[in-house]
């Protein structure tokens, strides 16, 4: 939802004196099985909208619970995968930020995500040209929506879960700030990890609605989880962020078991609070599990494999609301709902392949280094005027 996120290419550079309290370890090679859970992730989001929610009862014309007895019971707690990808994201946003200056990790970024997203939005107002149902934009509205923020100006999304790109976004903030302030030291983290939570919280409960609307308090414990992970995968597990996490996982059950009252209103269908808080925890440990040190590699074939489901996950989780309602609503009545729900994911896959190996790959990279390359500029011209010194000097 990242998500989107980056590479889970792990490169973790030496420690210095300079830039770190505790010796790290250095950690090489690919996370590829969590490439395998973040395409998880996005399945059980996929499946969640195909046969879960309430919107997708006039396209199948039945209650999906009606339309899918036994999958349903399974589905309906799909929404989930949102939250695993929160987590997934604080871990590796990180990664991808440790060592890495601000040029390089807003570059990094913007490669990442807006050529899938744009080549989305082209795709999906291509087929609002052809299907009236689903969400319809004008032309301004579709302008907005290129810019990946359009639920500040209370724009409708092209697609139904580009609301979560604006979190990621409000977390990449967050980061963006502490990179400002120096290298992502053990401190630094734990108290990113820390505060945001904590700080969100306290918006939201005394009444600071513009605080919490940036804090984004109901899926901060997510991603300070995933960094928490992130700080034990790169310096080991120690006594605070240990508690820590452990806090972090508390504020996480709080959240889901409110989440899952919402979520039942919204299907009109029983969520169980404890099911969805076992889902949630038995999610944590697994992204855990991905990042554990001395396990044999997966075998070459499955790497491979792993890694391109993953490369795919985040046009798959762009594309499949419109599209897959629009093959459910075309072929619903013409075939069996078992048809229709596979041609719906099949459609879907097909265009995230078609988005990643049609524009990702061949833009993504170029974008990332020409948005480096005009920050480092940028930078040079208010070095030579003397304001990059000052705010080093303020830093330090």
């Amino acid at each position: 939802m990242t998500r989107p996120d980056e590479s889970l290419t792990a490169t973790v550079p030496e420690a210095s004196p300079a830039t770190t309290e505790a010796p790290r370890r250095k950690a090489t090679g690919r996370l590829v099985a969590m490439d395998g859970l973040r395409f998880g992730a996005a399945a059980a989001v996929l499946l969640y909208h195909f046969t879960a929610t309430s919107t997708v009862t006039s396209y199948w014309g039945a209650d999906p619970e009606r339309a899918f007895p036994l999958l349903n019971e399974v589905t309906r707690y799909g929404w989930l995968g949102v939250e695993l990808f929160f987590v997934i994201s604080g871990f590796v946003i990180l990664l991808s930020a440790d060592g890495r200056g601000i040029a390089g990790f807003v570059a990094s970024r913007v490669g990442r995500l807006f050529p899938a997203y744009w080549a989305c939005i082209v795709l999906t107002v291509g087929l609002q040209r052809f299907w009236s149902g689903g969400r319809q934009t004008n032309l301004t509205e579709t302008l907005v929506n290129l810019t990946m923020v359009q639920d500040l100006f209370d724009v409708t999304g092209v697609q139904v879960v580009f609301w979560t790109l604006l979190v990621e976004l409000k977390f990449y903030l967050l980061v963006f700030v502490v990179l400002a302030l120096g290298p992502l030291t053990r401190n630094r983290v734990l108290a990113f990890a820390t505060i945001w939570p904590l700080a969100g919280w306290a918006a939201q409960e005394f009444g600071a609605h513009w605080l919490a609307d940036w804090l984004v308090p109901v899926y901060a414990p997510y991603f300070a989880v995933g960094m928490l992970l992130f700080l034990a995968y790169r310096d080991g597990f120690d006594l605070v962020t240990s508690t820590l996490l452990v806090g972090g996982l508390v504020l996480c059950v709080m959240r889901v078991q409110e989440a899952a009252g919402r979520a039942s209103d919204l299907q009109g269908v029983a969520v169980d609070p404890v099911i969805a808080v076992m889902i949630m925890l038995a999610s944590v440990v697994a992204v855990w599990a991905t990042t554990l040190r001395g396990r044999n590699a997966p075998p070459r074939r499955v790497a491979a494999v792993l890694g391109t489901v993953g490369a795919l996950t985040y046009p798959v989780y762009l594309v499949h609301t419109q599209f897959g309602y629009a093959v459910i609503d075309v072929l619903a009545h013409e075939t069996t709902r078992t048809v229709a729900l596979v041609a719906a994911g099949a459609l879907s896959l097909i265009l995230a392949v078609a988005i990643h190996y049609g524009v990702e790959r061949p833009t993504s990279t170029r974008l990332r280094r020409a948005v480096q390359a005009g920050l480092l500029r940028c930078s040079g011209a208010l070095r030579s005027k003397g304001l990059m010194r000052a705010w080093d000097d303020v830093r330090t």
